[in-house]
């Protein structure tokens, strides 16, 4: 049995650019992690992901981070990888954030079971990773009628809900980086239930609401197994962010 660290950030929301890069980057060169996971939108430009490469001292822990704006009117919400001290892109990018987006929407969803499998997974101890960005989330609907209870979304098209639920099988840790709290708590809590079965984990962290800098709140991070919500072996606070950090063992 093997025993890995993850630890999940959560910055204040609306942190200016500066801040956030030195926050980053501090954040990084501290952790003792084997697994550290940062909140939407952690660096605000392209200019700040060029700098956090030169500074990067920690060759230990493997990083997610997202660059939220990456001077193009195409693409945003980029996602970049530390890996053995070193910044790469994933060349990879939030696809959608609604559910109007990908309803019925088949190619969209092929598209992005195309960038699961082949741009957002990554094996850190022997485990199988995958990232989902925020409303990315929405590939999963919620049946209100049944404890709104969790599926693919396109149920209907028996292809791709096999592949997504066979690709699955193969994950052992989801990791969602989300840019602000997501609304109607009910319906999450069953996508991450849905997430974390069949003795998966799922961990996701969000910034702080817009105009506020309330880090106790609830919904800014989970960690689930196997359907049920786990606790935190450790927590550390400051004026500008918080931290939470998992031990499992596989």
């Amino acid at each position: 049995m093997k025993t890995t660290t993850i630890e999940i950030v959560s910055f204040v929301h609306g942190l200016n650019d500066k801040v956030k890069l030195h926050l980053t980057e501090k954040v990084i060169n501290e952790s003792t992690a084997n697994i550290l996971l940062f909140s939407g939108h952690t660096i605000g430009f392209v200019n700040e992901i060029e700098k956090l490469g030169t500074h990067i001292k920690n060759e230990e822990t493997e990083t997610i981070l997202e660059l939220e704006n990456i001077n193009s009117d195409k693409i945003n919400n980029c996602l970049y990888r530390i890996s053995n001290g070193k910044l790469f892109s994933l060349n990879t990018n939030q696809l959608f954030s609604t559910s109007t987006e990908i309803e019925d929407n088949y190619e969209l969803a092929l598209r992005l079971l195309y960038e699961f499998e082949t741009k957002r997974t990554f094996t850190v101890n022997g485990l199988n990773i995958l990232v989902i960005q925020c409303g990315e989330l929405n590939i999963l609907k919620n049946h209100q009628k049944e404890e709104n209870r969790a599926e693919f979304r396109l149920p209907n098209k028996t292809e791709l809900s096999e592949r997504f639920t066979k690709f699955l099988k193969g994950i052992n840790i989801i990791l969602n980086p989300i840019h602000t709290p997501m609304g109607n708590q009910g319906k999450m809590h069953q996508r991450r239930i849905y997430l974390s079965r069949n003795k998966r984990y799922y961990f996701s962290t969000s910034n702080t609401k817009e105009n506020s800098n309330d880090l106790s709140l609830e919904s800014l991070q989970y960690g689930f197994f196997d359907g049920f919500r786990i606790t935190a072996t450790n927590k550390k606070l400051t004026s500008d962010s918080i931290s939470r950090i998992y031990e499992i063992t596989k």
